[in-house]
């Protein structure tokens, strides 16, 4: 059984595509006990939730591809201050696979993790738990 109390006052912001993986990570974050989950259906939406003056958003999960805006373009915009308060914010990224190609890029775009589809609560836990140095 998760510490569910470690988790409790965080906001997560999912970014997907798929609403059925939209759905199946908020469940798994809710089952860990975060207390807030977002979510935006591309990069365009995440960046309109994270202007929002009312969200406090402590952790950002996104997939990788999408339209309008993928997860890399996301992140890119986040590191070079698109929303300032949220340039350090720590991202994951929802993969199909974990390849060298992603990797490199993960470095380059200062992510930090991934988590392989379709992510277990066990995975995602520990993954948050990096990221947020906790």
């Amino acid at each position: 059984m998760p510490d569910v109390n470690i988790f409790k006052s965080l906001t997560v912001l999912i970014v997907d595509d798929e609403e059925f993986s939209l759905r199946f990570v908020s469940r798994i974050l809710q089952k860990i006990g975060v207390s807030l989950v977002l979510e935006a259906g591309n990069g365009l939406e995440a960046l309109g939730l994270m202007e929002n003056k009312d969200n406090q958003i402590d952790l950002i999960i996104s997939d990788i591809e999408m339209p309008e805006m993928d997860g890399y373009e996301l992140v890119r915009r986040i590191r070079y201050g698109t929303v300032p308060q949220y340039k350090k914010i720590p991202v994951l990224m929802l993969t199909g696979q974990d390849t060298e190609k992603n990797i490199k890029k993960a470095r380059i775009h200062k992510i930090d993790g991934f988590i392989v589809k379709p992510p277990k609560a066990v995975q995602l836990e520990i993954q948050m738990k990096q990221a947020l140095g906790i």
